[in-house]
C-alpha cells in the first residue's frame, strides 16, 4: 500500500507540471516575478501572469520548493491540487470528496488547527464561507467535524516579539478555497506561516514595515546601482530594511532555518530540499549605515541583529536625527561606494505630527543628496504631493513609482536618483 502510494505521488505530484500562486505584496508583482527568474524557478514557456497581489505561474513542484526556500518577497506560495464547477452543496461535497488528500495532506488529526481551511466566495450560490469549510472538513475527515474559528493576528505592539521561532508542532497544512462564479478553486500553502515570518525572533516598533515590502523596494533600488553599494537606514525603527540588507549581504537564503508546511507533505524529499538550500545565494558588497531618532529603536534593532543568524557586527544602529545628515556626511559614509537611502517615515498610528510638513521636510533634505539613489514610502494625498513638490527628482520620468498599501493605508513607493 505505502508502495503504491509513493508510485503514485511520483507520478502525479512530481512527475507533472502544477499550477502555483506566489501572493505578493500589492504593486510588487512586477518585482516579485524578476526575483523568481533570479532565482532560478523554471515556469513553463518562462510565463508569469500578474494580477493585483498574486503571480501565476506553472513549474514542477520542486519549483515552487526553490520559490519557498528562497524569494524574499512572496507572502506564500500557493499549490492548484484541483479546480471544478460546484453550484451546490452537493455537488461541493462529490467534487472535493473526488480529490486525492492523501497526496498532499500528512496523516495528521484534522482540525482547524491542523488544516485551517480559508474560503472566499464572490458571485456565487454557495456564498456561505463556513458552511464550505464545514463541507471540505467533512470530506477530509471521513466524518462529521464542527468548524471553529481561528483567531486572526493582530499587528505586534510596540516591543513585542514577532517571527518567532518554529513550535514544536508541525506548520498548519492550510488550504485556500475561491469560489469565484461557482468555479471552485482549492490551493495547498506550501509554506504554513506567511514567508515573511524569517524563522527568527523580532522585536518590533510601531506599525513595523513587512519584510517582504522592505525587501522588495531593496531589489528595486539595488537594480539600479552598481556594487558596491552603501546602504543608509536613517529611520530604521525595527530595523526591518538593514535586516533584510544584512541577509542578501551574507548570502543568507530567508528560508534555511523554517519548518515549513512542505516538509509534513506527502510528497517531500529530504535529499532535494537539502540540494536545494544548500545552493546559497551570492555574497553581495553592501555596507549598512542604520540610525534612528529613538533611543527605544535602537535597543530593539539591536536585540534583533543579535536574534538572527546574522553575524556579529554587519549591523551597529545608533541614535541620529535623519535631519542631521549633510551632503558632505554622507558622501564620507559612502566613499567609493553607490548611496542607496532607504525610507518607511511615519504615517498613520505612528505619526503624532502635522504629516504633509514632516513630508515636504523629507523632500526637501532628500533633495540635497545629489547622486544617490533613494526608496521611499509615502502616503497618497498631501504627504505625497509634498514629498514631491520639494524633491523635484523624485517626480521625474526616471523614477519608478509603485503604488502599494500597508497596515490598510495607500501608500506610494518612489525609487529614483537625485540630481
Amino acid at each position: 500500500m505505502l508502495e503504491n502510494l509513493e508510485k503514485r505521488i511520483k507520478r502525479q505530484v512530481h512527475g507533472k507540471l502544477h499550477r502555483f500562486t506566489a501572493v505578493v505584496p500589492l504593486g510588487f508583482e512586477a518585482t516579485l516575478v524578476q526575483e523568481l527568474r533570479q532565482i532560478g524557478v523554471a515556469a513553463k514557456d518562462d510565463s508569469f501572469e500578474t494580477a493585483d497581489g498574486k503571480v501565476t505561474f506553472e513549474a514542477k513542484l520542486t519549483d515552487a520548493w526553490k520559490a519557498v526556500a528562497y524569494s524574499r518577497i512572496a507572502n506564500r506560495i500557493l499549490m492548484d491540487i484541483a479546480s471544478f464547477k460546484a453550484e451546490n452543496f452537493r455537488e461541493l461535497e462529490k467534487k472535493a470528496a473526488e480529490i486525492p488528500w492523501e497526496l498532499y495532506l500528512p496523516p495528521v488529526p484534522v482540525t482547524p488547527d491542523t488544516v485551517p481551511v480559508h474560503v472566499t466566495c464572490k458571485h456565487s450560490r454557495l456564498y456561505h464561507s463556513d458552511a464550505v469549510a464545514e463541507r471540505f472538513y467533512d470530506v477530509i475527515k471521513g466524518g462529521s467535524l464542527p468548524l471553529v474559528r481561528t483567531a486572526s493576528l493582530s499587528t505586534p505592539s510596540a516591543g513585542t516579539p514577532r517571527n518567532a521561532p518554529p513550535q514544536d508542532r508541525p506548520s498548519s497544512q492550510n488550504l485556500f478555497v475561491t469560489l469565484i462564479d461557482d468555479r471552485c478553486t482549492v490551493s495547498l500553502d506550501l509554506a504554513g506561516e506567511e514567508l515573511y515570518k524569517r524563522g527568527h525572533q523580532r522585536f518590533v516598533n510601531e506599525a513595523p514595515l513587512k519584510e517582504t515590502i522592505a525587501a522588495a523596494m531593496l531589489f528595486e533600488a539595488f537594480e539600479q546601482e552598481q556594487s558596491p553599494i552603501t546602504l543608509i537606514d536613517p529611520m530604521a525603527g525595527s530595523g526591518t530594511f538593514s535586516l533584510e540588507a544584512a541577509y542578501i549581504a551574507n548570502g543568507l537564503i530567508p528560508g534555511k532555518c523554517r519548518d515549513f508546511a512542505l516538509k509534513h507533505q506527502p510528497a517531500f524529499k529530504d535529499a532535494t530540499w537539502n540540494y536545494i538550500i544548500k545552493q546559497e545565494d551570492v555574497i553581495a558588497a553592501i555596507t549598512i549605515l542604520t540610525s534612528d531618532i529613538s533611543d527605544k529603536a535602537v535597543e530593539i534593532i539591536k536585540h534583533n541583529v543579535e536574534a538572527s543568524p546574522l553575524p556579529k557586527g554587519c549591523i551597529n544602529p545608533e541614535k541620529r536625527d535623519f535631519f542631521s545628515y549633510t551632503p558632505d556626511k554622507i558622501e564620507k559614509l559612502r566613499g567609493e561606494s553607490q548611496a542607496v537611502i532607504v525610507l518607511n517615515p511615519p504615517y498613520g498610528k505612528r505619526l503624532d505630527a502635522n504629516a504633509p510638513k514632516l513630508y515636504a521636510d523629507i523632500g526637501k533634505k532628500l533633495s540635497e543628496f545629489k547622486g544617490c539613489t533613494v526608496a521611499i514610502l509615502a502616503p497618497k494625498g498631501a504627504c505625497t504631493e509634498n514629498l514631491l513638490k520639494n524633491c523635484a527628482a523624485l517626480g521625474s520620468p526616471s523614477t519608478k513609482v509603485i503604488k502599494t498599501s500597508h497596515g490598510g493605508i495607500s501608500l506610494n513607493c518612489f525609487v529614483g536618483k537625485i540630481f
